[in-house]
């Protein structure tokens, strides 16, 4: 019985917890609808998050409760920080997904002269 409330307690407890950082993808209440946006500042002790919205200015970021997001779980093969290697022209260059969005990839070329982009999972090669 001890066996199957511990299950029980680890199975629940590590659903709950979600891991949330900066620049993580989020979907956030506003007014009733729902929409696109990333966290910018997270506030540890008040369990708050200052967000943006995507597509909108600045004067629209705003401090939301934990109750107002959905977090996105990632699904492609990279995340954040990979490095890898894409093509600038015909070129394989190194780079650093920054961003990950559904079924595409942000990527900061190492050459600073290049800008970034984003690309398909298809269009990449891990390093």
């Amino acid at each position: 019985m001890k066996k199957l409330f511990l299950l029980i307690v680890l199975l629940f407890g590590f659903n709950a917890v979600q891991a949330q950082k900066v620049n993580e993808k989020v979907q956030i209440e506003s007014n009733g609808s729902w929409y696109e946006g990333k966290i910018l500042e997270i506030n540890d002790e008040e369990e708050t998050y200052f967000v943006s919205y995507d597509g909108w200015g600045e004067i629209s970021n705003e401090w939301v409760s934990k109750d107002r997001l959905k977090f996105k779980k990632a699904t492609g093969k990279y995340k954040v920080g990979d490095r890898v290697e894409v093509e600038y022209g015909m070129i394989p260059e190194p780079a650093t997904i920054i961003e990950v969005g559904e079924n595409k990839y942000h990527i900061q070329y190492d050459k600073k002269a290049f800008k970034s982009k984003w690309v398909t999972e298809g269009q990449i090669k891990k390093l």
